[in-house]
């Protein structure tokens, strides 16, 4: 998941999310208050993407989301999100890196050796 974050963060319109979600990885803040909080911040921003019409936020967002619930649920919290919170990674990161008009071979490649 942090590879596919680096592979974004240069690219995404907003960076702010996406670089509190890399630094709850790579502090492994696994099921913390801090990894539910940027939860609740990636849901606030989808919640007002929707209202705006902006497809490229709640794409990018809906991905930063997955990638939240991931976070918290690797801890094991005794209130995890839905089970299968990390599978929905992918898909979005894909979606993601389509509207970014990236690579989708490098994307591929990275999620095919993790």
């Amino acid at each position: 998941m942090l590879q596919l974050i680096w592979m974004f963060e240069d690219h995404v319109t907003d960076k702010s999310s996406m670089v509190e979600i890399k630094d709850c990885l790579e502090d492994q803040e696994f099921g913390t208050k801090r990894s539910r909080n940027i939860f609740d911040t990636v849901r606030s921003k989808i919640l007002k993407a929707e209202r705006l019409g902006r497809e490229d936020l709640l794409v990018q967002w809906s991905f930063e989301e997955a990638c939240a619930k991931a976070i918290f649920n690797f801890g094991r919290p005794a209130a995890a999100y839905d089970p299968d919170a990390q599978f929905w990674v992918v898909p979005y990161a894909f979606r993601l890196a389509k509207q970014l008009e990236l690579p989708t071979d490098r994307l591929i490649d990275l999620v095919s050796k993790n």
